[in-house]
């Protein structure tokens, strides 16, 4: 939720008001965004699943190593994103590594995935905003920027509210894309909630347990509304 919330609501407002100029083919443009929020799943898991394989040849990989950078492991890394970056040389505490590589690949799915839902809705939400306002602004004095941060971004809060709640949510009840995407390999840093309840449930044959967990994300859930 963390590495998936903010960066999809900030990429999401971004294209938003871009695509609220008038420019040419904007239709086209929307149309291009939310197409991978309409694609099927578990077939674009599949996608990212080939293009972030961990062997050398992999697609991601070969264009990595086009550019002078060592292939990675991706999807079969289960070593913290920050731990990567600073090296083996420092070792970080484990609460300051960050997720796992393969768990970036699956945040990035994530923010591919419904920037376009969030774009559409952020566009409506500039729809409600009178033009009045940015005109008076404008005759004050206000340049772009001004207008940006004490107009679209005040009045676009109850907008912002309602994609941030659906987003954590979301990320918390994710299911299909982690199961396609994950690896043993990975060491379990991609299992969330959602795989732990389903491999309890399914695998182990612990009904009651998964019952149990399941009423626990519920409970988390339901609390971090209560919080937004």
């Amino acid at each position: 939720s963390i590495g998936t919330v903010p960066i999809q609501l900030g990429i999401s407002l971004l294209l938003a008001v871009l695509l609220f100029q008038n420019i040419r083919g904007k239709g086209l443009f929307r149309l291009i965004y939310f197409l991978p929020y309409i694609t099927p799943t578990v077939a674009a898991a599949a996608v990212f699943r080939i293009f972030f394989a961990g062997r050398p040849t992999a697609p991601i990989n070969s264009i990595l190593q086009s550019l002078g950078i060592g292939a990675l492991g991706w999807l079969d890394e289960p070593k913290g994103i920050f731990q990567m970056i600073v090296g083996p040389n420092i070792q970080l505490p484990a609460w300051a590594v960050g997720p796992s590589l393969a768990l970036v690949v699956i945040i990035i799915y994530n923010v591919w995935s419904y920037i376009g839902y969030d774009t559409v809705i952020f566009l409506a939400g500039l729809g409600n905003i009178p033009g009045e306002l940015y005109e008076a602004a404008a005759i004050d004095g206000a340049n772009k920027v001004a207008q940006f941060r004490h107009i679209t971004i005040p009045l676009l809060s109850p907008t912002t509210y309602f994609l941030t709640l659906l987003a954590v949510i979301g990320t918390f009840k994710a299911f299909n894309h982690i199961w396609v995407l994950r690896s043993g390999a990975a060491l379990g840093t991609t299992d969330t909630a959602t795989v732990l309840i389903f491999t309890e449930f399914n695998r182990n044959t612990r009904y009651g347990y998964a019952a149990a967990l399941s009423i626990v994300l519920l409970g988390v859930i339901v609390i971090l509304t209560i919080i937004n």
